[in-house]
């Protein structure tokens, strides 16, 4: 799946597109809000543009220089100065601008309700670098092997169509001794560049906390919160709840994490051995858990879904919003997908990690920064060119209603026309008529005989 559109044949049809996007959302104030500046030479707008199109292009960076190609100006070192030097705040530029997308271009077509933040981490490979900052050794899993890179924690929002990233950080080692290079320690400790070395180095889920408090700051409306397994830790989901998000997550089944059911303390095998099962459907059962050991509960319901890879084998989802069914449940996670599908794009179309190769920490951020703010323009063409919930929420209004509304009507109809031909025919009190709909109601199957009584009372 890509969301590059057709007519992109060249950067030429690229840039007045940039251009719109650009003067839409209003990017050279945000330059300013978030002090990214140049002292002299080019000005920040056409540095930032000619490295914005440069994937555009089909070349590499040293070819583009050589060909002089008549939208890039200046040397080389005007671009890596660019990256490694520019003062001011790339994070806050991002959370500034995927809000204004979101609030200016996204909601007019999808309700809030729809939004969710989403959460995940992937490997950024620098697998033949040796000095650059940070660098470490890590274990990729999705590919069973050891890499060179970093982590790259990711936080998002999406609404099951378009994914719009909202802040990142570069993982590094929390073991200095497990980085195969060392962090620059000149830089003054009070600066920017330096808490984000610093924070570079602290355990994921205390970054993440970090990303989802800058998050809630401009869009706090936002009260859903997706992750994987990797992050769905106890002590994780109470804190995200104490800051008035639901969680809705894949549990890891490991024996060294408790659940309190039914008075007792279970692990998840424990728990799904206990829990009454349905006999068919990708739903195996599901049960009300406290997450709080201890103190205050937190209750939570558990979702067993069989898996579609080996049928004798369950996952298990858990949302802390008791009042989402166990479909919703499953419905609601799916739209974690989304965040994959951002992988996939920036590596393997906008050159993350493979565009500059560049040693400086702060060069990694600015360059993720501006392949961030690629996806994002494409991800607005691409949802008001080509998708159809561009109609705006009539288009989930419609789904929504029409689907209830024939079925109710089709319900109300067909009792009706019972009871009319019941009088008709039989020439029955209305009393005996009342008796003979509520056998024929009882009569039903469970899920339709749900709707059957309150069709019942209205008529």
């Amino acid at each position: 799946m890509t969301i590059l559109p057709e007519n992109l044949e060249n950067e030429r049809t690229l840039l007045p597109m940039f251009s719109s996007f650009m003067k839409e959302f209003k990017l050279n104030q945000l330059f300013r809000k978030c002090h990214i500046n140049k002292k002299k030479g080019l000005l920040v707008k056409d540095v930032f543009q000619m490295i914005f199109l440069l994937v555009f292009t089909g070349k590499s960076f040293p070819g583009l220089l050589q060909s002089r190609h008549p939208l890039f100006q200046g040397k080389k070192d005007t671009f890596y100065r660019f990256l490694q030097k520019t003062s001011g705040s790339w994070r806050k530029l991002l959370f500034l601008l995927s809000t204004k997308v979101v609030t200016e271009a996204l909601l007019p077509f999808t309700g809030l309700k729809r939004y969710t933040w989403v959460v995940d981490d992937s490997p950024y490979e620098r697998p033949r670098s040796l000095k650059v900052e940070g660098l470490f050794r890590f274990y990729d899993h999705s590919q069973g092997r050891f890499s060179r890179g970093f982590r790259m924690l990711t936080l998002g929002l999406t609404d099951g169509a378009t994914f719009i990233p909202f802040a990142f950080s570069l993982l590094s080692s929390h073991h200095p001794k497990n980085q195969l290079y060392p962090m620059d320690t000149s830089i003054d400790g009070r600066s920017k560049r330096a808490h984000l070395r610093k924070e570079s180095q602290e355990k994921a889920p205390e970054v993440l906390l970090k990303l989802l408090d800058g998050a809630l700051k401009h869009c706090p409306l936002v009260s859903t919160i997706l992750f994987d397994s990797w992050f769905s830790f106890p002590a994780l989901i109470r804190k995200c709840a104490h800051r008035g998000l639901s969680v809705v997550c894949m549990l890891k089944n490991t024996p060294k994490i408790y659940y309190s059911f039914g008075g007792k303390v279970l692990s998840l095998s424990s728990l799904f051995n206990r829990i009454p099962k349905r006999p068919q459907g990708p739903i195996l059962g599901s049960g009300v858990i406290n997450l709080n050991l201890t103190g205050t509960p937190l209750y939570a319901r558990i979702v067993f879904v069989r898996s579609e890879k080996q049928k004798s084998q369950w996952l298990a989802l858990l949302s802390t919003d008791l009042t989402l069914s166990e479909e919703e449940i499953v419905t609601l996670y799916g739209k974690r997908w989304d965040i994959e599908v951002f992988f996939k794009m920036t590596k393997s179309f906008l050159k993350l990690a493979r565009e500059f190769q560049v040693r400086s920490y702060d060069a990694l951020v600015s360059h993720t920064s501006i392949v961030f703010i690629r996806y994002i323009m494409l991800a607005v063409i691409a949802r008001r060119n080509t998708d159809p919930r561009t109609f705006g929420e009539l288009f989930y209004t419609c789904c929504d209603e029409i689907q209830d509304m024939t079925l109710m009507e089709a319900l109300t109809l067909l009792l009706e026309l019972l009871k009319t031909t019941i009088k008709q025919i039989f020439v029955l009190p209305e009393e005996k008529v009342k008796e003979l709909v509520a056998y024929f109601v009882n009569s039903l199957p469970a899920w339709l005989k749900g709707k059957m009584p309150l069709l019942n009372c209205e008529s």
